[in-house]
């Protein structure tokens, strides 16, 4: 056999369902059968990646409880095979794996969204943070055309269940209230602030300013569509506190455009 041989024999031997010997494994009489020693890695594979979801889900993990939680993932890993060269980054389809093997408990997949999305911030792409005097001197000099641009942390995802309530409790160890579907679903918004992860959630109109924002919308026609959108409200003085936490969350970078340049 050629080495390209072996390899993908070993790799049929550790991604199938079923451990299966292989005629290429040397076989001694001081040794452990061929088949038992080539379980070990089937086996570790399958134990590493339950570990890295269990690291990423922790939350998820503490809801569940482990036996739960570790026949979802034995299942999740077989059919979901690592692609990935960072293995943080497994896991990624886990939260809708869990709507769809869990879909008369949702709440558990917004908890595990809620994990994911959180510890994809910790991990995220660091950027310069917009200041006070940045957004100065785009509303003062260049409202017309200056866009504001979200830190690429950034995210927002919809909950229909009390899911925030049922996280704090886990966080503080206490024991999470009965689920509960919301009156109306409910943003949140998610980014890092320094070197923590942060979420909130979000007004009807603030998830809408944002979401102008992360489309590159300009402030005056923020503004505008936010005014036209929500005629009810005091556009004007809710977009002007809004940037000001925008400012103190640190949920905007420095635009392009007010970059310093380097010769």
């Amino acid at each position: 056999m050629t080495l390209l041989d072996i390899q993908n024999s070993f790799q049929r031997v550790v991604l199938d369902e079923q451990c299966a010997d292989a005629n290429w494994v040397n076989q001694s009489a001081q040794r452990l059968p061929s088949k038992e020693r080539l379980a070990i890695y089937h086996n570790a594979y399958r134990v590493r990646l339950i570990d890295v979801l269990r690291d990423t889900f922790g939350h998820t993990v503490t809801y569940l409880g482990d036996d739960w939680f570790n026949q979802l993932t034995a299942r999740y890993v077989q059919n979901h095979t690592s692609i990935y060269n960072n293995i943080g980054l497994y896991g990624e389809e886990f939260p809708q794996y869990l709507a769809e093997q869990l879909a008369a408990d949702l709440e558990v997949a917004e908890l595990a969204n809620l994990d994911w999305t959180l510890r994809r911030a910790f991990d995220g792409t660091d950027s310069a943070i917009m200041t006070l005097e940045h957004l100065q001197h785009i509303a003062s000099d260049n409202p017309e055309n200056g866009s504001l641009r979200a830190v690429p942390t950034l995210s927002i995802i919809t909950l229909h269940f009390n899911t925030l309530d049922i996280w704090h409790a886990i966080d503080q160890d206490g024991t999470p209230p009965t689920v509960e579907p919301l009156p109306q679903p409910v943003d949140v918004l998610i980014w890092r602030k320094g070197h923590s992860p942060h979420f909130r959630s979000l007004s009807p109109i603030e998830s809408e300013a944002i979401g102008y924002v992360r489309a590159g919308e300009t402030l005056n026609d923020i503004g505008a569509k936010l005014m036209e959108n929500f005629p009810d409200e005091d556009v004007s003085t809710q977009f002007g506190h809004m940037l000001l936490r925008w400012i103190n969350d640190e949920i905007l970078a420095i635009p392009s455009f007010l970059e310093p340049t380097t010769d």
